[in-house]
């Protein structure tokens, strides 16, 4: 089996259909062109004396050389380890040792990576290589076979903790996720076209997204980051029909009233990668008329673990169902046994799509796999439905006296009022409770909401012990690449 194949399998009747296209550059490749790329990509890869499971690392912007390079790397059988652009040079280099890469693909000028010892790794700039590409005549052979439990794909944590694992992903996960697309709307086809602004990096992007659009031949539209108008210009122009971001992305877009036209000519629109709101999620469905779709997952799971179709988010954290037939979801508590519905505990995950392993830390992965089991480290419940509800992370879920609250039910409480366009929730160390709730909130431009109204607002919504002690309103909150709100970073704020 290959991640190839996908591509490789396409019907005569689908060759000139467009596959890839780069918002930047307008550069355009069909299914037919992204065949002979990828074959000639991987001959000269193999032509500098690459291999099967030789570790092949990216530090690529998304583009369409993004995609062909990672697609050559599966064709020769190695070993992609993605690395995220936004990181400099000397951050670069922990990825490159901890994965023992033979090769690195930069999007950074070779003299920018000198610290990398040359005689391990080789450095090679994207752009001198697509010039050496030019005038390379050679294909790949037949694509490798991976075996399905055959290391594949290296995807690095974020490291909010320490520093970011290698969570090594096996060829066959690949294919399950593809199953577990079929459980919902995503099952796309030729008339599709997605449009791709999350990082390509990530597994979002050269999972969640690349792949069900490989196997529908749908096309994919490349931009490089986050720009709302420019997004808007891009729907309308290439006849966007889904979209995909994380729960900040949609915010902006509904700040901007004049491209709300352009959104409503969307088939659907898909949120991950940090919660959502309630309040985000109705305004989105009331002024574009379609849901924002929502799935929950993490790296270790080959991303997808459930899905939220056609609804909001009710009640806050809702996610959905898990795959039935691929995954088993359970809450429980800190000696392992599970949870009756509705009380919270540490989510876990079994079943089909799960990593091998973290590369290199074998204690790391015995406390994240345990008899089986994929130890999430988010608190959240099962619902009677049989859906379930994130409350937070583990270290996120605040601790009242012993009691419990989630930062996402205090966060629905304030995002509701209309001043208000998101906030973080956190617990602070208190001498008498342990713990007290502070909550980071940004507001509506010209909005005259203040910290005392917030508070005395929230204290008519939910419990008193939930009702944050401070509140403090600020122009933004910090994040991360994907958009996630950093939680530690507001931590350290105070």
């Amino acid at each position: 089996m290959n991640y190839c194949q996908l591509l490789f399998d396409t019907e005569e009747k689908y060759l000139e259909l467009e596959a890839l296209i780069d918002a930047e550059s307008g550069r355009r490749l069909t299914y037919k062109s992204l065949m002979e790329e990828v074959k000639k990509t991987a001959g000269l890869l193999e032509y500098k004396g690459y291999t099967n499971g030789d570790v092949i690392a990216t530090h690529l912007y998304n583009s369409i050389e993004a995609a062909v390079i990672l697609l050559a790397i599966q064709y020769i059988g190695g070993v992609v380890c993605l690395i995220d652009p936004l990181l400099k040079s000397n951050e670069v280099i922990y990825y490159i040792e901890d994965s023992s890469a033979k090769c690195v693909f930069t999007h950074l000028k070779t003299t920018d990576m000198d610290m990398v010892e040359k005689e391990k790794t080789e450095v090679i700039n994207i752009n001198e290589f697509e010039n050496e590409l030019r005038d390379f005549v050679h294909v790949g052979k037949k694509f490798y076979s991976y075996s399905e439990n055959e290391l594949a794909m290296l995807l690095y944590t974020s490291g909010s903790t320490s520093k970011p694992k290698g969570v090594m992903i096996p060829a066959g996960n690949f294919f399950t996720f593809l199953e577990k697309s079929y459980h919902s709307k995503y099952i796309h086809n030729e008339d599709d076209r997605l449009l791709c602004f999350v990082p390509f990096s990530h597994g979002y992007g050269c999972i969640s997204i690349f792949i069900p659009c490989l196997r529908g031949k749908a096309a994919l539209v490349f931009l490089r980051s986050f720009q709302p108008i420019k997004i808007s210009q891009i729907i309308l122009s290439e006849n966007i029909s889904h979209i995909f971001g994380v729960p900040t992305h949609f915010q902006q877009l509904l700040r901007y009233e004049s491209i709300h036209d352009s959104l409503r000519k969307l088939k659907a629109a898909f949120v991950a990668a940090a919660p959502l709101n309630y309040e985000t999620a109705s305004s989105w469905y009331r002024i574009t008329g379609i849901y924002l779709d929502e799935g929950y997952g993490m790296s270790e799971t080959t991303t997808l673990i459930s899905s939220r179709m056609n609804m909001l988010p009710e009640p806050a954290g809702n996610v959905g169902f898990p795959p039935k037939g691929i995954l088993e979801i359970s809450a429980v508590d800190e000696d392992g046994s599970v949870l009756e519905d509705g009380i919270i505990g540490e989510i876990r995950v079994r079943g089909r799509g799960i990593m091998l392993g973290y590369l290199n830390k074998p204690e790391e992965t015995a406390e994240r796999i345990r008899d089986g089991w994929i130890y999430t480290g988010d608190h959240g419940y099962r619902r009677s439905d049989g859906s379930f509800v994130i409350c937070g992370r583990k270290d996120d879920v605040i601790n009242v006296a012993g009691l419990k609250i989630s930062p996402l039910e205090v966060e629905a409480a304030i995002n509701s009022h209309e001043d208000v366009v998101d906030s973080a929730a956190i617990g602070i160390e208190d001498n008498i409770y342990g713990e007290i709730v502070k909550a980071y909130v940004v507001i509506k431009d010209n909005a005259k909401a203040t910290e005392r109204d917030l508070i005395k607002y929230v204290s008519g919504k939910i419990a008193n012990f939930k009702v944050p002690k401070y509140i403090k309103i600020i122009e933004e909150f910090p994040r991360n690449n994907l958009g996630k709100i950093d939680k530690k970073a507001l931590k350290d704020m105070r």
